[in-house]
């Protein structure tokens, strides 16, 4: 059994999925299991990472764990990794190129302290370090889906990204094999890139031109504060990107190395998300957010919505509920004592810029189904509005 925290995230996803095609049993903490998306074999504990109680519960009975602590601050991560080596023979943790052993662990910042703990514990550790990731680069989507032109700061930082299946990859053969107890993997993308190269490959493999426009460190910093990046990652990341300008990001071949196999290319990434990139119609859009619920990847589902989704549900609530977080929280809340078994989706029904689909829940027990129908209101390339028409009672 194989403990993985952040199993939702970026690299987590992919570390389940690497543990169950090598024949593990995968558990996960998550927050949320509605939105989890975890294929069915993965046992889920709900949980928060922070939690040293959660984690304690969670990692009991686990031979390892990936670690990935979920702060730009070390605040409360010692009774964590303290709940968690309780009761783990092994971690693997999720850390930063940037750690430089010949620096005290406090000047290498959450990464150096996190790491730090895990020595002075009483489990066997590995350490992966990657560098920059190439799924970073999504948050230009945006700028890219509705417009030619990508502000940013240091357009010629070189930067070695790395594909987040490349760490996954690593990640499974040192969860799995004791023998890289003690490592630390430093691990990198096959070759530099500018970040201008980089827009430049997005733009080529959506069919866009693409500019790039160069954003002052004091408009970067404005920038980044007001989408609600961490006060303590703006600064330091800002003067990280304008030193790879002189001094580009390496390239190590740590991964081909453990794997036998070349690095995935960031041309691939960006292949891989291209739809992140573009504006989707109201076709694509249905056809992700049903089949995302048709397939149990609530996930898939969720990234078709706008942040600031709106739902209607006269026979849930009265008024509406605005934005992933209230609406999730209403599930959940209604929920609460019920188990889907199974869900039966009629449509998706399209037309330009709306789409209908039908849902059927069965619920564990002698519960009676519930089917309502959904109208959901498309924008963008991105689902703005759902209403919701139950044809039989809701449970609550």
């Amino acid at each position: 059994m194989i403990l993985v925290t952040g199993a939702t995230g970026k690299v987590g996803r992919h570390v389940v999925a690497g543990l169950l095609a090598a024949g593990a049993d995968v558990r996960a903490l998550v927050r949320q299991p509605l939105l989890a998306g975890l294929p069915n074999e993965v046992e889920l504990v709900v949980g928060d990472l922070t939690d040293p109680e959660a984690v304690r519960k969670a990692a009991a009975g686990a031979e390892a764990a990936f670690l990935l602590w979920p702060s730009y601050s070390a605040d409360g991560a010692a009774p964590v990794v303290a709940a968690l080596t309780e009761q783990v023979p092994r971690v693997v943790y999720l850390s930063a190129m940037n750690v430089d052993d010949s620096q005290p662990a406090e000047h290498n910042g959450v990464w150096g302290a996190v790491e730090q703990l895990l020595v002075e514990s009483d489990a066997d550790w590995t350490f992966l370090r990657p560098g920059g990731f190439a799924a970073n680069t999504l948050e230009w989507a945006d700028e890219i889906r509705h417009g030619g032109v990508v502000a940013m700061p240091a357009p010629q930082a070189g930067r070695s990204l790395i594909h987040e299946r490349d760490i996954a990859d690593v990640a499974v053969l040192a969860l799995l094999d004791e023998t890289h107890s003690g490592k630390k993997y430093v691990l990198t993308g096959p070759r530099v890139l500018t970040q201008e190269e980089q827009v430049a490959a997005i733009g080529a493999e959506i069919g866009k031109q693409l500019r790039v426009e160069e954003q002052t460190a004091d408009q970067a910093r404005q920038a980044m504060l007001a989408t609600g990046a961490d006060e303590a990652f703006v600064g330091p990341a800002i003067q990280y990107w304008e030193s790879l300008v002189d001094d580009p990001e390496p390239v190590v071949p740590t991964y081909t190395e453990l794997t036998g196999r070349p690095g995935r290319s960031f041309e691939q990434w960006v292949h891989e998300h291209r739809d992140s990139f573009r504006v989707l119609s109201t076709a694509e859009v249905a056809t992700e957010f049903v089949e995302g619920f048709r397939t149990g990847d609530f996930a898939r589902a969720t990234r078709v919505q706008a942040a600031d989704v709106v739902r209607v549900a006269p026979s849930e609530y009265d008024g509406e509920l605005v934005g992933e977080a209230a609406i999730m929280e209403n599930a959940a809340r209604s929920l609460e004592g019920h188990e889907i078994t199974g869900v039966d989706i009629l449509g998706p029904l399209v037309s330009t810029d709306h789409f209908a689909a039908r849902f059927t829940f069965h619920f564990a027990g002698d519960e009676p189904e519930t089917t309502k129908l959904s109208l959901y209101t498309v924008t963008d390339g991105q689902i703005t509005r759902e209403e919701v028409f139950y044809l039989t009672e809701p449970v609550n």
